[in-house]
């Protein structure tokens, strides 16, 4: 193998978990989505339960807290699923990138900067 090879090697193993970071990152910003949603209906039936429906019971507060309950059960479930998956492949690809020569790299990371 020559040295250009190692080279094209290790700048697509540093492309490639950098890659494996941004799904992590990304999965962590829905994350956050999926939280602010479900505050967003939780909010609104503790708005409206103070402010419309003091003295009575409303089916829609009741709707709104499932709504928002659902939201963030969704958003954790699919996060670690995700999250999981995103480490199973990065542990993948430093298995397979290992018998690399780590000399150099930095020259890879300055590239891509």
């Amino acid at each position: 193998m020559t040295e250009k090879d190692k080279k094209k090697i290790k700048l697509e193993s540093i492309r490639t978990r950098m890659a494996v970071k941004q799904t992590m990152m990304s999965c962590e910003r829905s994350l956050l989505t999926y939280i602010s949603t479900a505050c967003v209906f939780v909010s609104l039936a503790f708005t409206y339960l103070k402010i419309a429906s003091a003295e009575k019971f409303d089916w829609f507060v009741i709707v709104m807290f499932i709504i928002g309950f659902s939201f963030l059960v969704f958003g954790l479930i699919e996060y670690f699923i995700v999250k999981s998956r995103t480490k199973k492949t990065l542990k993948r690809i430093n298995y397979e990138f290992s018998d690399l020569d780590d000399e150099g790299i930095e020259d890879e990371i300055d590239l891509l900067r």
